[in-house]
């Protein structure tokens, strides 16, 4: 039997452009997804351990993660009249409570994953003049994100 695989733009980035930012507002949220002109979607986890070592161990320590910071690293081309895009950098110099939002994640078997975020780093344009212009952002979860059943496999 032949083996398939996700393609990444299965995967489904959305930010609230009403502003809210607690998980008990995600029903007055309005989503909008990142896709239009973006390329790239990279997820991490920042992860804190702790490799205490002790005597059973002979020596060696063993690690157990303490602590997690999840994020999203989105790239691609500004384009004007998109609704997340123009969210994201209408807030270019903004601080404080301003960059925060609401964020989901499905995953290609549907599985949601929903949590308040940070808009981060943002570049609203750049790039050669003769070239269409960047636009990047992170966007970061604040706290321990809720997952949301639905199919089989994913997060």
């Amino acid at each position: 039997m032949a083996k398939t695989f996700n393609e990444n733009y299965q995967n489904k980035l959305e930010i609230d452009t009403a502003g809210n930012t607690t998980l008990d507002d995600v029903a007055k949220a309005k989503w909008a997804t990142l896709a239009a002109g973006i390329q790239t979607i990279t997820p991490s986890a920042s992860e804190t351990a702790d490799t205490t070592p002790y005597y059973d161990g002979e020596g060696f320590s063993s690690v157990d993660v303490t602590g997690k910071t999840i994020s999203f690293a989105v790239s691609g081309h500004r384009l004007n009249g998109d609704a997340a895009q123009d969210y994201i950098a209408s807030k270019y110099i903004g601080v404080g409570d301003t960059l925060h939002t609401l964020a989901r994640w499905t995953d290609p078997s549907g599985k949601q994953v929903q949590f308040p975020a940070t808009l981060q780093a943002i570049v609203p344009f750049g790039g050669a003049a003769n070239a269409k212009q960047t636009f990047s952002f992170t966007l970061a979860a604040n706290g321990k994100p809720k997952v949301v059943a639905s199919g089989v496999g994913g997060v």
